[in-house]
């Protein structure tokens, strides 16, 4: 064999090396490509779950508070612990859906703080 046969050779396996190369290469996009795709829908599922679930708990909140409109129809005045017992939650959430309430203009609170604290149906 010759000089040009040996460097023949040597660009035709080092050509095959490449192609090689360069097929092992596209096979790991290919698969980095389909676990991207993978944790995207995975991602957009949890997404929409988080949706429903924050629906859901906007709806129940909305539920709470109409409850407590339906409490001041039948009294004049309740206290955030009226609101507790009505409802089965905390007084820290009792006392967010009272200051929702008073924010939206539905009911006035009477009394800064403590006890004595009273909520009346806006007039």
């Amino acid at each position: 064999m010759n000089y040009f046969e040996i460097i023949l050779v040597l660009i035709i396996v080092g050509m095959g090396v490449w192609v090689w190369c360069l097929l092992k290469d596209k096979k790991e996009n290919e698969k980095e490509i389909l676990a991207m795709e993978k944790e995207k829908n995975e991602l957009d599922d949890f997404g929409a779950g988080l949706e429903e679930y924050n629906k859901k708990m906007q709806e129940k909140k909305e539920q709470a508070k109409e409850k407590i409109m339906g409490l001041l129809k039948n009294k004049d005045k309740i206290s955030n612990q009226d609101a507790v017992k009505l409802l089965g939650i905390s007084s820290a959430t009792s006392v967010r859906y009272l200051d929702e309430l008073e924010k939206e203009g539905r009911i006035k609170q009477v009394g800064k703080t403590g006890k004595k604290v009273f909520y009346q149906k806006q007039s």
